[in-house]
């Protein structure tokens, strides 16, 4: 069973960094479309948008990759949090893979609002207005942070496993 535990808490600790990467790429890719190097095939297409609508028109293009990818992951990570909690309790190592599946929840449940607010202000102007700005902050930071403590979990649990198989 460690060996099941091991590779699934591996496979929810790649895919967890793999989805920072995706998300930033994203983003970094909606801008680098507007650069001056941009493909000229894409320039003669958005020629018909005026400039100033071009960047948030992609930006909303990136956001919305974004939440589709989250919203599937989500499941993705309570079926992963399933099989290693599981796997890592018939190990008698259940503390951090309980904290991971924790964490899992609590971030599902912030993913509707996080979801909402974020088309809401999609297309608004920038910088945002303090109060939008500062309460879509705090919804996503919260979640980036949950992603930091579930990766320290899972970290943790993949070293208690390997600890525990010697």
């Amino acid at each position: 069973m460690k060996p099941l535990a091991l590779l699934a808490t591996g496979v929810w600790l790649g895919l967890l960094v793999a989805s920072w990467i995706f998300a930033s790429i994203t983003f970094g890719t909606a801008s680098a479309l507007l650069e001056p190097g941009a493909r000229p095939e894409l320039r003669e297409r958005l020629a018909g948008v005026p400039e100033a609508e071009r960047r948030p028109v992609l930006r909303h293009m990136a956001s919305e990759i974004n939440r589709a990818m989250f919203g599937r992951w989500a499941w993705v990570q309570i079926v992963l949090g399933l099989v290693v909690m599981v796997a890592a309790v018939r190990c008698g190592v259940t503390w951090p893979a309980a904290g991971a599946c924790a964490i899992v929840l609590v971030q599902a449940a912030l993913q509707s609002p996080i979801l909402e607010l974020g088309r809401s202000v999609d297309f608004l102007p920038r910088p945002l207005p303090p109060d939008l700005g500062a309460r879509f902050g705090r919804l996503h930071g919260a979640y980036v942070l949950l992603d930091f403590a579930k990766a320290g979990a899972l970290s943790w649990l993949a070293w208690m496993l390997v600890r525990a198989a010697r």
